[in-house]
């Protein structure tokens, strides 16, 4: 077991990650990660399933929107209707995508005037991202509500430990794509400041399929605008202040399921578009112990979301979110517990006011707000050098329907003789109705203000081994985790053919059990070979059928190669399964609720030549092979896409 680490040195070593991760895109045990428990902890001492995409892969790759980060990620689904902009869902083993928590530098993303309350994972560059961590599995117990299925948290670049650096990016590609990045960061003295700016624009592709007889080739063009800096200054030796702000407008063109000779038919159409506008900023003071042994940080700020629809110009349909918040939040690294290894401790106080204001062309125009407080610890520590538990425990109080206790417990025990670490954890989870679900009505839907939250309970058990190969120390890493979960009052739409109404109830079960298994394969230093694969059984309890979006197998094959030292080449190999979904025939009329969409594979190329000190030329290719395919039944996939760009590394 490593020896006593001060929060301290845990923090330093996090602010840094992106600068030391330039070395290598391999995630190892010494890896410093902060959503697991709130706190700086390693990696290795988790319980529960964590993934970390640093800045050095997203470059490696060349991945420029927030869908392509994530999309070759063990156990999600990631599927987007359309071409960089579109709407994108990311289904976490098998959970629905409103059942995924989005967090950005820890603060909720999740769109709460959306119907669902889901988070649009298609509207996001990664452009400003210092890295991005991925928990699989239920973490309500720390977040409260969305965090069923997993959570992402976007945590920002950060200005440099000492000096300046600055670094940036301009590319061209297919579909006439333009993207460019300019940022950077200084820290002197007390003071410290990171921004960045970002923007795409593409004519995009037809995203009404060529198989369909009312496609007729009208690309669906998108543009992306973000805007982002954080920073603080030291008022004491003891006292900060910090503040954050993001900017981010997006906008797509997008294709209609009333159209056609019929008006009822998937077509094209140039004259629908969407956007997709967000605003977060907070303010906070950060207090450190002269012993670094404790910080306590006290925040507040607002996240601001919209949504518009445009028909020829004219606005059909708006939805406008906005979300107060207060965080107290406290991370404390105890010495001289003699009973306990390394212990860290976490807990806070929140409390948000979220309102919700709607007007759209079928539903009643709403406008409506609910508070919330919540409260929450959590505990890891070492029972012996090889033993670790992590426990933690939330309590959020709503204003309209009352109070939700979740938990989670697990542990993490090494075999040092086998280089092996077993893992398990149990966590109960919930989502609570958004206010769209409780207060929406139409001339087909009464409100019902008394939905209760759709809960969610899950156990899930694993191991990560490493092997010497060849005189080479872990030259094979292998592992794998099976889970299973359950999701009670699921909230679905029950329609009552006498009355000619319906109404959103609490009726729906789901079971969802999977296996993920990974290895990986360093032969050399300057090479890796990784195999990921997953099987997900995600079906309705009450009857038996698969739900719809989520492949049975899924798999992908990257490797990642440096030829010379200014050389390095990266290609991924998706597969993704058959599953079931709604279907559209070859004349664009909807032929089922719950029909088969053909399996798909992706192959994606990426090289990077340093020719200069800090510059380099980027080479990708998005879907080498010009695979024809549809992600979402009715929407095409994007064909062979060619970028160049140049990069100025920091």
């Amino acid at each position: 077991m490593k020896a006593q680490i001060s929060l301290a040195a845990l923090a330093a070593a996090l602010s840094t990650a992106p600068v030391l991760a330039a070395e290598t895109t391999e995630t190892t045990d010494d890896t410093i990660v902060v959503t697991g428990v709130r706190a700086p902890s390693l990696l290795e001492r988790l319980s529960v399933t964590l993934d970390v995409i640093d800045r050095a892969e997203i470059d490696l790759k060349n991945q420029n929107t927030l869908v392509e980060a994530l999309s070759a990620t063990p156990g999600l689904a990631v599927v987007q209707s359309g071409p960089a902009g579109s709407t994108a869902s990311v289904f976490v083993r098998g959970a629905n995508s409103k059942h995924v928590l989005a967090l950005y530098d820890g603060i909720r993303l999740n769109d709460l005037a959306a119907s669902n309350g889901a988070f649009n994972f298609g509207s996001d560059l990664v452009g400003d991202a210092g890295r991005i961590e991925i928990v699989r599995g239920p973490l309500s117990s720390l977040y409260g509500s969305d965090a069923v299925g997993g959570v992402i948290n976007i945590l920002p670049r950060r200005a440099p430990e000492s000096g300046s650096e600055v670094y940036g990016e301009a590319s061209v590609g297919a579909f006439n794509t333009y993207h460019a990045l300019i940022g950077g960061g200084v820290r002197s003295g007390r003071f410290n400041l990171a921004a960045t700016a970002e923007y795409q624009e593409s004519d995009g592709y037809d995203v009404n399929p060529s198989r369909i007889s009312t496609a007729t080739g009208d690309p669906d063009p998108s543009q992306f605008t973000v805007l982002s800096a954080n920073g603080g200054f030291a008022l004491t030796e003891r006292l900060s202040i910090e503040a954050l702000l993001r900017r981010r407008d997006s906008e797509v063109d997008f294709d209609t399921f009333s159209g056609g000779p019929s008006g009822f038919q998937r077509a094209d159409d140039p004259d629908l578009r969407s956007e997709d506008d967000s605003t977060l900023w907070s303010l906070g003071l950060v207090y450190a112990h002269p012993g670094n042994a404790f910080e306590s940080r006290l925040r507040a700020g607002r996240v601001d979301m919209t949504l518009d629809s445009f028909n020829d110009g004219l606005v059909t349909d708006q939805y406008d979110g906005e979300r107060d918040f207060v965080q107290w939040s406290n991370a404390w690294t105890p010495d001289g517990l003699s009973a306990l290894v390394d212990p860290v401790v976490s807990f806070g106080v929140e409390f948000q006011d979220e309102t919700a204001e709607t007007d759209t062309a079928f539903n009643a125009p709403l406008s409506v707000s609910e508070d919330l407080w919540s409260a929450y610890a959590a505990v890891q520590a070492g029972l012996t050098a090889r033993f670790d538990v992590t426990g933690s425990i939330r309590l959020d109080d709503y204003e309209a329907f009352g109070s939700q206790t979740t938990w989670n417990l697990g542990a993490v025990y090494r075999l040092d003789a086998l280089n092996t670490r077993l893992r398990a954890s149990y966590g109960t989870s919930f989502k609570a109705p958004s206010l769209s679900e409780r207060y929406s009505s139409s001339a087909f839907v009464a409100a019902n203000p008394d939905l209760d939250p759709e809960e969610g309970k899950s156990f899930e058990i694993g191991f990560e081994s490493a092997v010497s190969l060849l005189g080479r120390e872990d030259a094979l890493r292998f592992g794998a985790v099976w889970y299973d979960s359950e999701i009670e009052d699921l909230i679905e739409y029950v329609y009552d053919g006498a009355l000619f109404i319906g109404q959103n109830r609490n009726v729906g079960e789901a079971d969802l059990q999977g296996v993920e298994v990974f290895a990986e394969w360093s032969p050399v230093d300057q090479a890796s070979l990784r195999v990921d694969y997953t099987y997900t059984d995600a079906t309705n309890a009450a009857t038996g059928a698969p739900l719809l979006r989520r492949p049975e197998d899924s798999w992908a094959v990257t490797g990642t190669w440096r030829p010379i030292e200014i050389a390095s080449l990266s290609a991924t190999w998706r597969y993704v399964g058959e599953r079931l979904d709604a279907t559209y025939d070859d004349d664009g009329f909807y032929a089922s609720g719950a029909g088969r969409t053909p399996s798909y594979d992706t192959v994606d190329l990426t090289g990077v030549l340093d020719v200069y000190e800090r510059v380099s030329m980027v080479l990708g290719v998005r879907n080498l092979l010009d695979e024809t395919y549809e992600p979402v039944a009715g929407f095409a996939g994007a064909p062979r896409a060619v970028t160049f760009g140049v990069r100025v590394r920091p």
